[in-house]
């Protein structure tokens, strides 16, 4: 079960989060998933990152209705950019799910978008061994007053989202796509 949990001190997302920046992390257990301790940081964005829970992908819809009149980026344009191809053969500035890439490690990878109201990074950060987990940390940087405000609306759901779409991802059976 998801739990809170914190940035890795050796996390690349830590050069970006500034002070008065938003962030949170939350974690969850891969003890016993050797596949997921072992696969491409790319396979593990895919198995995370895309959110099967039909109450979320509503949420998601509904806010892309409510957003959409304020120029915000919906879910549905970013994803209409991902390139059709193996997680493996995707490199930064490609997407997982509706997340561009920003950069990509053996054990950590950097996922976001940057929009006129709050720009946002994802870091995806595995363990190994025998306290092996998943911490997923989001940092939003946000640029005015909606940015704010936009945020503190989303954030009750934000959270949620984020431990059952990390719940899922445990769980759920790996789907290596190369």
């Amino acid at each position: 079960m998801a739990k809170i949990d914190q940035l890795p001190s050796d996390s690349v997302l830590q050069t970006y989060v500034g002070a008065k920046d938003f962030m949170d992390s939350y974690g969850v257990d891969i003890r016993q998933r050797q596949d997921l301790q072992q696969c491409d940081m790319r396979e593990l964005a895919e198995q995370f990152g895309n959110i099967e829970l039909g109450w979320a992908i509503w949420l998601l819809k509904l806010r892309n209705i409510l957003m959409s009149p304020l120029k915000l980026k919906t879910t549905d344009d970013l994803a209409a950019e991902q390139a059709k191809k193996p997680a493996t053969e995707k490199r930064v500035g490609d997407r997982v799910a509706f997340f561009r890439i920003f950069e990509i490690l053996d054990d950590e990878i950097i996922l976001g978008e940057d929009d006129w109201h709050q720009d946002f990074r994802v870091s995806l950060y595995r363990t190994k061994g025998k306290n092996a987990r998943v911490i997923m940390t989001t940092v939003c940087k946000r640029h005015n007053a909606f940015g704010h405000a936009y945020l503190a609306a989303i954030l009750p759901f934000h959270k949620i989202i984020v431990c059952a779409t990390l719940d899922d991802g445990a769980k759920k059976r790996f789907r290596p796509t190369a």
